[in-house]
């Protein structure tokens, strides 16, 4: 048997090297001239970053997830939840630290058929709760949750003690809810400072109060914000003192020299008269006293919460 030159050939994963093996072997007298081929792999030492180890992987810190569920029963509704977004929470947390029952016994949560019971809250909010808590993940290239969603997010996420979330969705509450309902948001969660700040930006604002969002307040919210108004806004035109100005602009026009009978005091006389033309497009500005407004906001949420502390 005889052996001719290797052929060499390279590949990612190192070097191949084909041996051809020739042989001669007799048939009927006959000679025949057979040649096999042998592939033996070498590394490739000139690139040692391809040569396999048997290091074993590590688990990347973010994107390595544990694909265990969680059954959860709310009111007549089950969810199934990834484990690792519910150990986000303190609580979900500090159950499954809980032993395991001993025997047979299935775990609570294990299965559809055996869920973890959660009583005080509803599915609908429960469900707000888990689309923010899945979609958080995402949130520096994702859109803001939806401000209706911002409440019941935050209330269960305050309730279970979902620490990161909470700090996630408390300045998109700030940025994203009008002024009632950061009040009620304030209110619920104990925050001192959006109740004096939104209390008077209502104050200043020119619309007052609609129906649903004095209903939302409350009555001592509407009360003070209407004293509030009362006290510190007055209303007063940019007209100039002894200045002329037109019918269109004054809102009245010279009525002659007559009887006439005024409709404000209903006295009579014989004399120069106005007739009230209309609005007039000379501005209406309004005036407020901020510092005192500001002050007396201040005072009454003050004394709001020193009253709920005796």
């Amino acid at each position: 048997m005889t052996e001719s030159n290797p052929t060499n050939l390279k590949s990612r994963a190192g070097r191949w090297v084909f041996i051809d093996e020739v042989s001669d072997t007799k048939s009927n007298g006959k000679s025949l001239r057979l040649c096999s081929h042998q592939a033996t792999a070498i590394p490739d030492i000139d690139n040692p970053a391809r040569i396999e180890t048997s290091k074993q992987p590590k688990h990347h810190p973010e994107f390595f997830f544990d694909d265990t569920l969680v059954a959860i029963q709310i009111e007549d509704t089950l969810f199934n939840v990834h484990k690792y977004q519910l150990a986000k929470s303190e609580i979900f947390s500090d159950m499954f630290k809980i032993p395991k029952p001993e025997g047979n016994e299935p775990v609570e949560g294990s299965s559809p058929q055996h869920p973890i019971k959660l009583e005080s809250v509803t599915a609908s909010d429960f469900a707000v709760l888990l689309r923010v808590l899945y979609a958080s993940r995402f949130s520096s290239t994702g859109p803001a949750p939806e401000a209706s969603l911002l409440i019941p997010a935050f209330r269960l996420a305050n309730m279970f003690e979902f620490t990161e979330l909470r700090t996630f969705l408390l300045p998109l509450a700030e940025q994203n809810l009008d002024d009632v309902d950061k009040i009620v948001f304030a209110r619920e969660f104990d925050i001192k400072e959006w109740l004096v700040l939104a209390h008077i930006r209502l104050c200043k604002r020119e619309t007052v109060l609609t129906t649903d969002e004095a209903s939302k307040l409350g009555a001592q919210s509407v009360l003070i914000i209407c004293d509030m108004r009362a006290q510190h806004r007055s209303r007063s035109n940019t007209a100039i003192i002894n200045h002329p100005y037109c019918q269109n602009c004054a809102g009245w026009g010279y009525g002659g020299h007559g009887s006439f009978t005024c409709q404000q005091c209903q006295n009579s006389a014989n004399n120069h008269h106005l007739r009230y033309m209309g609005p007039g497009t000379i501005l209406q500005t309004t005036n407020i006293d901020e510092a005192a407004l500001e002050a007396d906001v201040k005072k009454w949420v003050e004394d709001g919460y020193a009253a709920r502390l005796k």
